[in-house]
């Protein structure tokens, strides 16, 4: 009777550790799927930064912003530039929100991504205009983080 006691605690045991192992295991790979998340949308804002280095190093780009902040008409050649300049802008706060929702950035990351919002998109009719332009390109969280933010930016 020992023996069948021991053999069934044995049983009991071990089905306990591969429960255990199953839900480490689970954890294990939601935490990768997490990361492998945050790294993906790293490396797209990466590539974004990248492949408007040349915008960001231009003389054009200063000038585009002082036409804006004094709400003057942007030129066609200007409006490409600054379109290509306001992406790269965006998609870099889209990761930052991104990465504050997996844990990686610290509390006040949601009120320094809406304040970019308010200085950014709500300050004049372009920037709004480009980011009905291109907000179909950034994360449904971001679009609907920046919509909220924009709505409230006479509040702060």
């Amino acid at each position: 009777m020992k023996r069948k006691n021991l053999g069934q605690a044995i049983n009991t045991a071990a089905n306990l550790g591969v429960i255990a192992g199953i839900v480490f295991l689970a954890f294990e790979i939601q935490q990768n799927s997490e990361l492998m998340r945050v790294q993906i949308n790293q490396a797209r804002a990466d590539a974004a930064m990248v492949s408007n280095a040349q915008t960001f190093e231009s003389a054009f780009i200063p000038e585009i912003l002082v036409k804006i902040d004094q709400q003057e008409m942007l030129n066609a050649e200007e409006w490409i530039r600054y379109l290509s300049y306001f992406r790269s802008m965006n998609r870099n706060q889209d990761n930052v929100l991104s990465q504050h929702g997996a844990g990686m950035l610290g509390d006040n990351t949601p009120r320094s991504v809406a304040d970019f919002a308010c200085l950014v998109i709500g300050t004049a009719e372009q920037p709004a205009k480009a980011w009905d332009i291109t907000k179909s390109g950034y994360s449904d969280a971001y679009i609907d983080f920046v919509e909220e933010a924009l709505e409230n930016c006479d509040d702060s």
